[in-house]
């Protein structure tokens, strides 16, 4: 029936009103599980359904630098530099160390090691570490060498309790900024060992020859981070597509994913002689226990993405989240200690499998030289 009278519509509306709506549907809570990551997926920690311990008793402290901590995980500093002092005060009250970002500046800013004092206040007992790259420890075609005895010295006034030598030549030299120069970064390392007299840990990003992590443990390093990825973000050579005939082609391009993967790398160096941090993409408490399981002794892990806008409230349900992950894990698995993790058996599938085996040839050539 078709309406005609203007009032009708009026009341039609009034009507519509006034009727009692439907509740709007809720909409789900987002997911806060992280999604399986590719580094680990292909990796299954042999389940052991009667682990023979109480869930209670499962110990995570290890010893790192000559401190027991309670986790084995190394912190490092959130890309935010306001979220760092709230992450200085997490470590300080779970008794854990935090590498605090770059400190290359020691060497040429005076004003430098006053301004960190301030964060060691925040963590008065925690280990601290600041990170310096490679590049600035031997001379270069476009800036001289640090000097080491002032480094050493600024360290000390910093309150710091030891350095991260970053290698940084393939960065440099795959960027094409730069002519790198790595001739005696070796003896360099072992020189500011020595003038330090703290520990100095060295940090690669795109794997470690085992006989290069040798040399560097001979030397004094007292730890190693390793990762798979390489240098260059792989997003570099994965942008539009231009015709063939006008498409750059860049050292960037070429060599984007430069490296091995993680857990090849772990697993070659394991037993070296010093302590192995993993520092791949680490999601979870069970990734953490499958680096463990390839023969990391630490976890180098980041705070969430967020954690400037967080409170410490925050941050510290994120760690108290994986601190329960890789205890069940732990448990899941049998494994009382840390330690008992690199006992447990695991399956490897695919490519990493195929990684994992070229990883324990190499290591058994290593160690049975």
């Amino acid at each position: 029936m078709t309406v005609r009278s203007g009032r009708r519509r009026g009341q039609l509306a009034a009507d519509a009103a006034s009727a009692p709506k439907a509740a709007p549907t809720p909409r789900a809570a987002p997911d806060p599980t992280p999604a399986p990551s590719p580094v680990w997926s292909a990796l299954t920690l042999l389940p052991n359904p009667l682990p023979e311990i109480a869930l209670a008793n499962v110990d995570t402290s290890v010893r790192f630098l000559g401190r027991e901590i309670s986790l084995p995980v190394l912190l490092l500093a959130p890309q935010s530099s306001e979220a760092l002092g709230q992450v200085a005060a997490l470590a300080q009250s779970r008794s854990l160390p935090l590498s605090i970002g770059d400190v290359s500046a020691l060497a040429t800013d005076p004003a430098l090691p006053a301004s960190l004092q301030g964060l060691r206040l925040r963590a008065p007992d925690a280990i601290l570490l600041g990170e310096i790259p490679a590049t600035t420890l031997v001379q270069q075609a476009d800036q001289a060498a640090h000097d080491l005895d002032h480094l050493a010295e600024a360290t000390h006034q910093a309150g710091l309790s030891g350095l991260i030598v970053r290698l940084d030549f393939d960065q440099a030299a795959l960027t094409g900024n730069a002519t790198p120069d790595a001739t005696g970064a070796l003896d360099a390392i072992a020189a500011l060992i020595r003038r330090l007299r703290l520990p100095v840990l060295v940090r690669c990003a795109s794997g470690l020859a085992r006989h290069t992590a040798r040399g560097l443990v001979e030397r004094g390093v007292a730890g190693l981070l390793v990762a798979g990825t390489g240098p260059i973000p792989t997003a570099a050579g994965s942008g539009t597509s231009f015709p063939e005939e006008t498409q750059p082609r860049s050292l960037a391009t070429v060599f984007a994913g430069w490296g091995i993967p993680t857990v090849a790398a772990i697993r070659m160096l394991r037993s070296v002689g010093a302590p192995v941090i993993s520092d791949g993409v680490v999601e979870t408490g069970l990734d953490a226990a499958k680096a463990i399981a390839l023969g990391a002794d630490l976890i180098a892990l980041t705070p969430p993405a967020d954690s400037r806008t967080s409170g410490a409230d925050d941050l510290t349900a994120w760690l108290d989240t994986f601190t329960a992950e890789i205890r069940a894990a732990m448990f899941l698995v049998g494994a009382l200690r840390i330690g008992g993790l690199r006992q447990i058996p695991f399956v490897a599938t695919g490519e990493t499998r195929e990684w994992l085996e070229a990883a324990e040839s190499l290591w058994r050539t290593d160690v049975g030289d």
